[in-house]
């Protein structure tokens, strides 16, 4: 009887982490985008103070503009154009927002694809592929198997990955969807004992470990 007990509070255990995965899980795509775009944002204006290249900067310009008047489809379209015709540095920056702009268009399986083929070019910088992976898994997360989502993610767990707080705890929403209680609170336990953990990140380790009870 005792046995039976212990599966139910098991059971409403992963139950509750689940309900505040998926209650994070919006507010991280939504995040993701203004990450993807902020970044984007950052290179493309480098790369216009350095080099004036007036026909990509437009161009660029005027996918974002896209988004902001709520055509994220529209916009992520402009984006692979730029992709496709500007050089390398542009390219990357316009892949990466054609992605967020699929986000925001609410297609996920195309925005997790694209996110993935540009961790998978040799030729994007580490830390843009990197982002790219995360991103990537974070929206495969209940739609992929738990091993093939590790084995993405094992890259960003290193020790020294400038995403590995953020890939701590899509590993742990990787084990929780997958009903393996023990890996999801040995995951976070990792995440809110380290103290270079940013601090919202570390308040939501704790809240999901104390849903699964560890």
């Amino acid at each position: 009887m005792a046995d039976i007990f212990r599966e139910v509070d098991e059971e409403l255990q992963q139950e509750r982490a689940a309900t505040l995965w998926k209650k994070y899980g919006g507010w991280v795509i939504a995040i993701a985008v203004g990450i993807v775009l902020a970044v984007a944002g950052n290179v493309f204006w480098r790369e216009y103070q350095a080099n004036q290249r007036a026909e990509q900067a437009t161009a660029y310009a005027s996918a974002s503009a896209l988004l902001g008047e709520n055509k994220p489809r529209e916009a992520a379209d402009a984006f692979a154009a730029l992709a496709e015709s500007g050089d390398d540095g542009y390219a990357a920056v316009a892949r990466l927002s054609r992605a967020a702009a699929l986000v925001e268009a609410e297609d996920i399986p195309a925005a997790a694809d694209a996110y993935m083929a540009i961790a998978a070019d040799a030729s994007v910088p580490e830390p843009y592929g990197d982002l790219a992976r995360l991103h990537g898994v974070r929206l495969r997360i209940g739609t992929a198997d738990a091993a093939t989502l590790q084995g993405d993610l094992a890259p960003l767990l290193v020790s020294g990955n400038p995403w590995q707080p953020l890939a701590r705890e899509a590993e742990a929403a990787i084990a929780i969807e997958a009903g393996d209680t023990g890996a999801a609170v040995e995951a976070l336990k990792l995440l809110a004992d380290d103290p270079a953990t940013p601090g919202r990140l570390r308040q939501r380790a704790s809240e999901l470990l104390q849903a699964l009870g560890g």
